[in-house]
C-alpha cells in the first residue's frame, strides 16, 4: 500500500503526536480537539508532583484522557476506511507530517519521549573493587533519578519527590562536583555518630542491616545533619571511608546492578 494511504502510518502519526492522524485526514476539527484533551491530561499529570492526592485519584484523572486517546485510535482507522477514495494526501506531505510528528515527540516538552529523556537514568560502570563485596569492578549500574527526583520542562530545577532511606546505594556530586556511590547513614535533621562500628541515630543504636554483608568499622564523630541535606558514606573493601553532608540537590539517583 502507498505510504501516504497506509493504516500503519497515520496510526504512528496519532502516537506521535495526539490528533495529528486526524489532521493528515483533513479532520482538523476533531484533530484538535483530542490534542487539547491529551494536553489536559498531561497537565494533570504534571500537577500530581505538586499537590497531595491519593493515588486512586490520580489515576482516576488520569484514566479519562488516556481511555479517550485509546478510542481516537479507532476512531481514526474508521475514518481512514472512509476518506481513503476521498481523501489524497501526497507522498512529500507524508513525509513532512511524519518529520513533523517526530520532532514533536522528541523536542515538545510535554511528551513522554522528552520526558523520559530527561529523566533517563544514568548507567555507569564499577571501576574499582572500592564497593565489594555489594558491586564488584566491571559490574554495570544505573543510578535511577526518578526514584527520588523528577526533572520538569518548566522548573529550574529538578523536584525532588522522594528522600533515599538508610542504608540505601546512592550516586552523588561530592562537593568538588565529581560522581560518587555511597550508603546513605544520615537524613535530615538527625544526629549520627558511630562508636566502634555501631551506628547511633539520634543517640540510639540502629538494629537495622545494610544490605550485602557491608560492615562497618571505625569511628565517626557526632554529626547533626542539616534540614535540607543527607548524610551519606563512601566504601572501601565494604567499609566506611569518607562521609559527606550533601545537599538534596545533589542526590544524582538510586543505585542499581543492571549486570
Amino acid at each position: 500500500m502507498r505510504i501516504e494511504k497506509s493504516k500503519f502510518v497515520s496510526l504512528i502519526l496519532n502516537l506521535f503526536m495526539p490528533g495529528l492522524g486526524h489532521f493528515f485526514w483533513k479532520e482538523y476539527i476533531f484533530g484538535l480537539f483530542v490534542f487539547l484533551i491529551v494536553l489536559i491530561g498531561v497537565i494533570l499529570f504534571f500537577v500530581s508532583f505538586f499537590i497531595e492526592l491519593s493515588t486512586g485519584l490520580i489515576v482516576g484523572l488520569l484514566a479519562l484522557p488516556v481511555i479517550f486517546y485509546f478510542f481516537t485510535f479507532v476512531d481514526l482507522l474508521k475514518t481512514i476506511k472512509e476518506k481513503t477514495k476521498t481523501t489524497h494526501r501526497t507522498r512529500n506531505t507524508t513525509f513532512i507530517f511524519i518529520v513533523a510528528g517526530s520532532a514533536f515527540q522528541i523536542f515538545a516538552p510535554i511528551t513522554p519521549t522528552n520526558f523520559i529523556i530527561r529523566n533517563f537514568p544514568e548507567y555507569f560502570i564499577v571501576e574499582q573493587n572500592n564497593l565489594s563485596p555489594l558491586y564488584r569492578q566491571g559490574d554495570i549500574l544505573k543510578a535511577d533519578r526518578l526514584a527520588y527526583i523528577v526533572d520538569i520542562f518548566f522548573l529550574e530545577k529538578p523536584l525532588l519527590t522522594d528522600l533515599p532511606s538508610r542504608y540505601e546505594i546512592i550516586r552523588f556530586h561530592n562537593a568538588n562536583d565529581y560522581k560518587q556511590v555511597g550508603i546513605v547513614i544520615g537524613l535530615p535533621k538527625e544526629e549520627i555518630e558511630m562508636v566502634n562500628g555501631i551506628l547511633l541515630v539520634d543517640g540510639n543504636p540502629d538494629l537495622n542491616l545494610p544490605p550485602g554483608n557491608l560492615s562497618f568499622i571505625g569511628d565517626l564523630e557526632w554529626t547533626r545533619v542539616d534540614d535540607y541535606s543527607i548524610l551519606v558514606a563512601t566504601l572501601k573493601l565494604g567499609t566506611i571511608d569518607n562521609v559527606y553532608e550533601i545537599d538534596f540537590s545533589d542526590i544524582i539517583g538510586k543505585v542499581e546492578k543492571v549486570f
